[in-house]
């Protein structure tokens, strides 16, 4: 398999990328109400948990992904079932977010377009670019999301400036209670969008410095769930607590309330801008994830040779996996996160986690245990 390799700097963004990119626009955290904002940072501490959890078990095996570690820890006959679930992990991820995408482009510009051939044509861009190899894709992580993080900034300053903005909406803090926080945090924010960063785990075998990958991840988590909350502050200051569980897009409804001296207002298309960037990239971390999981498990020589094959199962399944949004986001909270997203994200790696430290310690006794019978027979 090619040996691709990618930038520090380009992993952050491109972490940052995927960690924050739809989460952003999408309403996060909501049933906690005006202590939303709480509860993002509280499940970014989960996130830094989360995240210390993938990079020591990459630290035990590596330049190794997660389904080579999950082949050599649990072998064949549990490996190769547990090796698909991830797989089939990625893949189904990635075509839940590209129906996201559909459905707001459909909601919002190209309302009369059909939404297979907004996902095809969104899907078909990401394969293109990812059959450029993993620098590519992070050399325009590199390029890009500085420019729509300036945006995003430039859009809060316009928001803020425009006299919609009411603090008041954020009292009483822990007006909820600690506990509504809490619930709130753990596992829906701990999972979406911090637990979702176990598919770069089959990204940090190709980073240059192997070592960086536990400082770059920290980091990644420290400013997304800063960026987060921040965002989440701004939006129920303009819409607030009750009004912001109704919606599902509210940065998109936010920005439609601003009106400054009746020439710059409906400032939508930024919003969209900013959701077909991060789309773009967690789209494309789980896609790369997918591909080369699965020439890691057959043992192909490229992963390329499977993007394609990819991209019209992640098609055809947004389009069949739900009849509606409201299925869609019931399923996504309720189902996924009690069967797929914590077994997947939190119960698997720690016990890799584990069984790692446990072989490590009995390979490490055993080295002392015939340094010693050297010793003695000399």
């Amino acid at each position: 398999m090619n040996h691709e390799k990618i930038g520090i700097k380009q992993l952050f963004l491109l972490m940052l990328a995927f960690e924050i990119g739809t989460a952003i626009i999408f309403s996060i955290g909501t049933e906690a109400k005006q202590d939303s904002w709480l509860a993002v940072l509280v499940g970014m501490v989960y996130g830094l948990i989360l995240i210390s959890v993938f990079t020591m078990l990459s630290e035990y095996y590596p330049g190794n992904s997660l389904i080579q570690i999950i082949q050599i820890t649990f072998g064949r006959f549990i490996g190769y079932p547990l090796c698909i679930a991830y797989i089939i992990y990625f893949i189904s991820q990635a075509a839940r977010i590209s129906r996201d995408f559909a459905e707001l482009i459909l909601s919002t510009i190209l309302v009369e377009t059909p939404g297979l051939i907004i996902m095809a044509s969104f899907v078909a861009v990401i394969i293109y670019t990812l059959r450029g190899g993993v620098e590519v894709f992070g050399r325009m992580a590199e390029m890009v999301f500085p420019v729509v993080l300036l945006l995003w900034i430039i859009t809060w300053i316009i928001i803020y400036a425009s006299g919609v903005v009411d603090l008041k909406q954020l009292t009483p803090v822990l007006g909820t209670g600690i506990k509504a926080v809490w619930k709130t945090s753990f596992p829906n924010l701990t999972s979406l969008p911090f637990g979702e960063l176990i598919v770069f785990t089959m990204v940090w075998p190709m980073l240059n410095d192997s070592k960086k990958a536990k400082t770059v991840g920290r980091a990644a988590v420290l400013t997304g769930g800063v960026l987060l909350t921040i965002n989440m502050l701004g939006v129920l200051s303009v819409l607030g607590p009750y009004l912001i569980d109704r919606i599902n897009v509210p940065l998109l409804v936010t920005v439609r309330m601003v009106s400054m001296a009746d020439f710059l207002e409906r400032i939508d298309a930024v919003v969209i801008l900013i959701m077909v960037a991060g789309g773009f990239f967690k789209v494309g971390v789980y896609i790369y994830g997918a591909a080369i999981g699965t020439a890691h498990l057959f043992q192909l020589q490229s992963y390329h040779s499977v993007l394609i094959p990819l991209g019209v199962i992640i098609i055809s399944l947004g389009q069949v996996m739900v009849r509606n949004v409201t299925e869609h986001n019931s399923v996504g909270s309720i189902f996924d996160m009690s069967f797929v997203h914590l077994p997947l994200q939190l119960v698997i790696p720690s016990l890799l986690l584990i069984i790692a430290f446990l072989n490590s310690r009995e390979n490490l006794i055993g080295t002392n245990l015939k340094k010693t019978e050297t010793r003695g027979e000399s």
